[in-house]
């Protein structure tokens, strides 16, 4: 089986055979996976629900209830194709968040790759979206809420420099976790909530990193990084946090400098970990949700200027081979 089938395969364990065919579609010959149409991938979205006898067979029996078939899910993005040809990346960047969002028919983020237009600034395009929802006004205004605190690409637009329409094509974006299990009513740090976590990243995530091979992985916020982190030292790939951080003191602030706690800015997790026989890098980044939720405009710029002469030198040129 070739790294597509094997893709594909994982695919269809987590979301279901039929929500995958629903919003790619298969090149065989030329080993590519592109995501639907607009018109399709709208039509699967309003309906996306994962079928009874799909999906997650290892979830659905440790954690099975009335509501299993109807969980929120989040699919993967991506702009044009996935390439698996040879041993290349198919995609060079992995943002990888924590969970799927709570409110089931919003404009899944991650769509924001490629089925709701962006602006060159990185906001979605509200005026798109109205005239999609017209007839959903309810949704559309329960969407728009939400997604004031959910502004990634804007974020991610300003954090890398402007370069959002250059990176965006060589990025794939996931989660950890692949579906909610009423994380509204339940503690994200319950034990149940912690081991279907645990099962998500071993039985998904790391297969997910193996087979799209990128060289970068973003990842959103604390959780996704310490499970990975954690994985590592388990398997023994690592043996301490200590051995996959690369020094950052020439571009941001020491615990010395008496402004540093002060102003809440830490330095950010970056290094690279050894996996699937190559050094992949990464790099730890606030989550959106707390940028435009906990940080004032003032202390989002700031945080926003600290971090751009090493994106710039560190990330854009020496990983990615951006000017």
């Amino acid at each position: 089986m070739n790294r597509l089938e094997e893709y594909c395969t994982l695919l269809e364990h987590i979301y279901g055979k039929s929500i995958v065919e629903a919003f790619t579609v298969k090149n065989k010959t030329e080993s590519k996976l592109t995501m639907n149409s607009e018109s399709d991938n709208l039509k699967a979205k309003k309906h996306y629900q994962r079928k009874e006898n799909e999906g997650c067979v290892t979830c659905s029996k440790i954690y099975r209830n009335p509501n299993f078939s109807k969980r929120i899910l989040e699919f993967p993005g991506w702009i044009g194709n996935l390439n698996f040809t040879g041993a290349a990346p198919a995609k060079e960047i992995m943002i990888i968040g924590e969970a799927p969002t709570t409110l089931k028919d919003q404009i899944n983020i991650s769509f924001g790759l490629g089925l709701y237009s962006i602006k060159d600034d990185g906001k979605l395009n509200f005026d798109k979206l109205k005239k999609i929802y017209s007839e959903e006004e309810t949704q559309l205004n329960a969407i728009l809420k939400i997604l004031k605190g959910n502004r990634l690409w804007e974020y991610i637009n300003l954090l890398f420099l402007n370069k959002l329409n250059v990176i965006k094509p060589k990025i794939y974006i996931t989660d950890l976790c692949k579906c909610n299990d009423d994380i509204k009513t339940n503690n994200k740090k319950d034990e149940k909530n912690k081991n279907m976590w645990a099962k998500c990243l071993t039985k998904c995530l790391i297969e997910e990193i193996n087979l799209v091979n990128p060289s970068l992985i973003i990842f959103q916020g604390w959780s996704s990084y310490i499970y990975v982190r954690d994985y590592l030292i388990e398997q023994g790939l690592i043996k301490s946090e200590q051995a996959i951080l690369e020094d950052t003191k020439n571009y941001y602030p020491q615990p010395g400098d008496p402004d540093f706690y002060k102003q809440r800015f830490y330095n950010p997790s970056y290094g690279k970990f050894p996996f699937n026989g190559k050094n992949i890098y990464f790099f730890r980044i606030y989550h959106q949700s707390f940028m435009y939720s906990n940080l004032s405009d003032f202390d989002r710029n700031k945080y926003i200027n600290q971090n751009h002469q090493f994106i710039e030198k560190k990330i854009l040129k020496e990983v990615l081979k951006i000017n």
